[in-house]
């Protein structure tokens, strides 16, 4: 097992974004409604700042920000859009990157990360910023349709066995219809509910759990409760470290596996699913990231901006 404690993360205050961070090279942030999105976007230094437009929010020209480089891509495909961004960005050789993860569907950020260490980016700098509430609370909608396919994302579906058993590694959010759908696409596979605790706010936890529970049978079984387990909210880091702890689990008890992962809870859980695919999940073989697709995704979800996160996501495989 690698230690995932060994990567730096910390949180910045609001007012001492400017002052905390280094100045960028590039800065990447998908473009939303939020305050808070707009607001982490002004704060940081950089030399260079992208806006990646995702379909999925649906604007309309008239609905977009001016004085920096946009990146409008023409589908919602994770290949599609990244290939986009990484042509805008250019030459990243030497460059310090910045990617603020907050507005990002969770498939491209996922297939972003696996693309920069493909490319032979050595590290990037992750931000998150927490928003004070939802807009609803427990009632708060992410995405708002999807196309009832769930698919591995591209290159990180890897050939399974097909008399193995299944597992999913579920990362619970707000989503209660994506957990539906993903959890019916893999019917008959052993389920590992993760929940976002510690959450981003005391009362988040108690709000997700309400959701899950509305998530259909999946959420009436019985390896839902007794294989339920926990990672924080704000920290990918540990999120790798309970992925690895689950997969070792499994894996301890013997016979061929097959592993699917679906992180729809925060953003900052996905990055922690595509790390720990990176480091461990590609390498073991039969382990997929799955996800529902989404057509559409509601652009303003929360209100405030409560502290950021800063994340060093380091490229190269850390010390076991």
């Amino acid at each position: 097992m690698i230690d995932y404690a060994v990567f730096y993360r910390r949180p910045i205050q609001v007012e001492r974004i400017s002052k905390e961070l280094p100045r960028f090279d590039i800065l990447v942030s998908a473009f939303n409604s939020s305050d808070r999105v707009s607001g982490v976007f002004s704060g940081i230094n950089s030399v260079r700042k992208i806006w990646l437009i995702h379909p999925e929010y649906q604007y309309l020209p008239v609905d977009l920000p001016e004085g920096h480089e946009l990146v409008h891509p023409t589908s919602t495909d994770e290949v599609v859009q990244v290939n986009a961004l990484l042509a805008q960005m250019g030459d990243l050789n030497g460059k310090s990157i910045c990617v603020d993860i907050t507005g990002f569907m969770r498939h491209v950020l996922v297939f972003l990360t696996a693309k920069f260490e493909n490319l032979g980016l050595h590290q990037f700098t992750a931000v998150y910023s927490e928003p004070q509430t939802y807009l609803k609370q427990e009632h708060t909608s992410f995405s708002t349709t999807t196309s009832g396919v769930v698919r591995p994302v591209r290159g990180l579906g890897p050939s399974t066995t097909g008399s193995a058993k299944e597992f999913l590694i579920l990362g619970v959010g707000y989503d209660d219809r994506l957990i539906s759908e993903v959890a019916n696409n893999k019917d008959g596979s052993v389920v590992f509910p993760v929940f976002a605790f510690p959450s981003l706010s005391p009362d988040m936890y108690q709000q997700s759990a309400i959701r899950a529970a509305a998530s259909g049978e999946v959420a009436l079984r019985s390896d839902w409760v007794g294989n339920r387990r926990f990672a924080p909210a704000n920290d990918p880091f540990s999120t790798a470290n309970t992925l690895s702890a689950i997969v070792n689990e499994i894996d301890r008890k013997g016979g061929a596996n097959n592993i699917y992962l679906s992180p729809l809870s925060t953003k900052v859980q996905a990055l922690g699913f595509s790390i720990y695919w990176l480091f461990e999940g590609r390498s073991r073989g039969a382990v997929s990231i799955i996800f529902p697709e989404c057509l559409t995704y509601s652009r303003e979800t929360s209100i405030g901006l409560k502290r950021l996160w800063t994340y060093t996501v380091e490229l190269r495989r850390p010390p076991a």
